[in-house]
C-alpha cells in the first residue's frame, strides 16, 4: 500500500511522495492572470478545461472566482456566500475575508466599494511570514484598484515581496502566494517571469494548479509513524529519520516542504515525534534543538500557535507539541510544567460535546485522535497530574457518532470518508481505551475502511481533508493511505491483544 521512493535529484535519497491535486482556486487566479496579460493562449485552454470539469465539485468561494475567471454570469450574492463560507471559523477570520474579498475585487466580482476592507484588515494576526505576505500583496492591489494608499507603502511593500521570492520563482512554495504577489507587482515586474515560470512547473495533468506542490517533509513524518506503528520496514524508517533530520532548520523547526521558510508547530511535532520512538538516543541533538524550538513558542495560555508565538493557541498544534514533549521528558525533566500547562489549555479548549477545533483538516476525528493520543502520552510519564475526563469525553462523541456502515464522516451529519474513519479508527485503537471500546467497534470500522481500498493500486481513496488557507480544502491524496496504514496497523495490535 505504501512505498518509498527514490527521487535522483536529491543524491540517491529515498522519501515518500505527496504531490497536491490541482485546485479550483490557484487554476481560476492563473487564468485571470493569463488572460489579463493576454499571453500563453493554450495554457488558458487547459485551465478553462479544468475549471469546468472541477468547478461543482469545488467550495462555495473558488467556484466563484471559476465562473469569474471563465466570464460566466455571477448568480449568486459574493459578499453573502463569502461570509457563510467563513462561518465561525476560529482563527484570522478578519484577515482572511479581508484577503478574499480583495481577490473578488481584482476578478470584478465584487466592487470595491462595496467590499468595505480597509488596509488594517491585512494586517490582523499577521504573526507568520505568510500572512505578512498576503497583507503586503493585498495592501499593493487595494491602492491600485483605490487610487492611492499612503506614503511609503508601495515601495515598502514591493521591496518585502520581492525579497522573499524564491530561486524557483514561487514564493514559500505556494501557488496562492505567488499569484498574489504577481498580481501586486504586475506584469512588467521582472519578478513576474520568475512567479510565472514556478506556476508552469505546478501543473498537473489534468490541467490544474495546485495550492501547493507537495506536503513531502509532513508526509513523511506521518508515513513514518505509520510503519512504525506496524513494526514495518525497519530500513525505510531510517532512511525517513534521515531524510527529515537534513530538513529540519536551524533553530529546530520544521517547514512542511522543500523550499519554505515558515516552520509550524504541526510538521516540527510530527518530526520529533518520529525521531523519538525511531532512535532518541541517535537523534539527541535535532531533538533538542526542536524542544528548544517549542519552548520558544509556548503561549502564557499553555498552548502553542501553529507559526509564531504572536499567533493564537491552537488545541491540536498543543497536543501535537505535548505528545512529542512526553516522548522526551525522559531526558529533560524540566519539560514537566510546560507539559502540565499545555495539557491545562486542551482540557479548556474542549467543546461541550467532546470535540475540538479542527486545525488543518476538515475532519473532526483529526484532532480527536492527536488530542487522545498526546494525553495517553502524558498519562504514562506523569501520573501526578490533576485527573480530568477530557479524553473520555473524547472518545464517547467517536462512539456516539459511527456511522451504520462502521465509518465516521468529517463532521457529525456527513456521510462516511475513509480520511474521518481511519483517524477515528486510530484514536479508538489507542491502548488506553482498550478495554472501554467494544472490539465489534473496531472490526466494523476497519472493514469500512478496508472497503474504500483501490484493489488495483492498494491506495485507500477519500475526499480531501486539508485546508490551506483556512478553510479553503485542498487534496493530497496519498495522506488517506498512510492514515488507513496507521489505524490498521494500530487496530491488528488491538485486537490481538483481546
Amino acid at each position: 500500500m505504501l512505498r518509498h521512493f527514490q527521487c535522483p535529484e536529491d543524491r540517491g535519497e529515498f522519501r515518500f511522495l505527496g504531490p497536491a491535486s490541482g485546485r479550483v482556486l490557484e487554476s481560476a487566479l492563473t487564468l485571470h492572470v493569463l488572460r489579463r496579460t493576454n499571453i500563453e493562449p493554450e495554457w488558458q485552454q487547459r485551465l478553462r478545461g479544468f475549471l469546468v470539469g472541477h468547478s461543482a465539485g469545488a467550495d462555495p468561494i473558488s467556484r466563484l472566482f471559476a465562473a469569474a475567471a471563465l466570464g460566466l454570469t455571477q448568480t449568486e450574492d459574493a459578499m453573502t456566500a463569502l461570509d457563510g463560507f467563513l462561518g465561525d471559523l476560529a482563527y484570522g477570520r478578519r484577515r482572511k475575508r479581508a484577503l478574499l474579498l480583495m481577490l473578488l475585487v481584482e476578478l470584478e466580482v465584487v466592487p470595491l466599494a462595496r467590499a468595505g476592507i480597509m488596509l488594517d484588515d491585512f494586517a490582523v494576526q499577521a504573526a507568520h511570514r505568510f500572512s505578512q505576505l498576503h497583507g503586503a500583496a493585498s495592501r499593493l492591489m487595494f491602492g491600485r484598484h483605490a487610487g492611492g494608499i499612503p506614503e511609503g507603502t508601495v515601495p515598502r511593500d514591493a521591496a518585502f515581496i520581492v525579497a522573499c521570492q524564491a530561486a524557483n520563482g514561487g514564493w514559500e512554495q505556494q501557488a496562492l502566494l505567488t499569484l498574489l504577489a504577481m498580481l501586486a507587482l504586475g506584469p512588467d515586474h521582472p519578478a513576474f517571469e520568475r512567479g510565472l515560470r514556478f506556476l508552469r512547473g505546478l501543473e498537473r495533468e489534468d490541467g490544474g494548479i495546485p495550492f501547493i506542490p507537495d506536503v513531502d517533509v509532513w508526509l513523511n513524518a506521518l508515513a513514518g509513524l505509520a510503519l512504525q506503528a506496524g513494526s514495518s520496514l525497519p530500513e525505510v524508517r531510517r532512511q525517513v529519520a534521515r531524510f527529515l533530520i537534513s530538513r529540519q532548520h536551524t533553530h529546530g523547526g520544521w517547514s512542511f516542504t522543500d523550499g519554505v521558510q515558515q516552520t509550524d508547530s504541526d510538521c516540527s511535532a510530527l518530526c520529533v515525534e518520529l525521531l523519538l520512538r525511531e532512535d532518541a538516543e541517535r537523534h539527541a541533538p535535532a531533538v533538542d534543538r526542536a524542544l528548544e524550538y517549542f519552548r520558544e513558542r509556548q503561549r502564557d495560555d499553555g498552548g502553542y500557535p501553529a507559526y509564531e508565538r504572536a499567533g493564537e493557541s491552537e488545541p491540536t498544534m498543543t497536543a501535537n507539541v505535548l505528545l512529542a514533549q512526553c516522548l522526551g521528558v525522559g531526558r529533560r525533566p524540566e519539560l514537566v510544567p510546560s507539559m502540565r500547562a499545555a495539557r491545562q489549555f486542551i482540557r479548556g479548549s474542549q467543546r461541550s460535546d467532546g470535540r475540538f477545533e479542527t486545525s488543518w483538516s476538515l475532519c473532526e476525528t483529526y484532532s480527536i485522535f492527536r488530542v487522545m493520543a498526546s494525553l495517553e502520552a502524558h498519562r504514562a510519564v506523569d501520573p501526578g497530574q490533576t485527573p480530568d475526563t477530557v479524553g473520555e469525553r473524547a472518545l464517547r462523541y467517536l462512539l456516539a457518532h459511527q456511522r451504520t456502515d462502521g465509518g465516521w464522516g468529517q463532521a457529525a451529519t456527513a456521510p462516511s470518508d475513509a480520511l474521518s474513519s481511519a483517524y477515528a479508527l486510530a484514536a479508538v485503537s489507542l491502548p488506553r481505551f482498550a478495554t472501554v471500546v467494544p472490539p465489534a467497534c473496531a472490526r466494523r470500522a476497519a472493514a469500512y475502511l478496508l472497503g474504500q481500498q483501490d484493489p488495483r493500486t492498494g491506495a485507500f481513496v477519500s475526499i480531501p481533508d486539508q485546508m490551506g488557507p483556512r478553510p479553503i480544502p485542498y487534496e493530497v491524496p496519498v495522506l488517506s493511505t498512510v492514515m488507513g496504514v496507521w489505524a490498521l496497523s494500530l487496530t491488528i495490535q488491538r485486537l490481538s491483544q483481546g
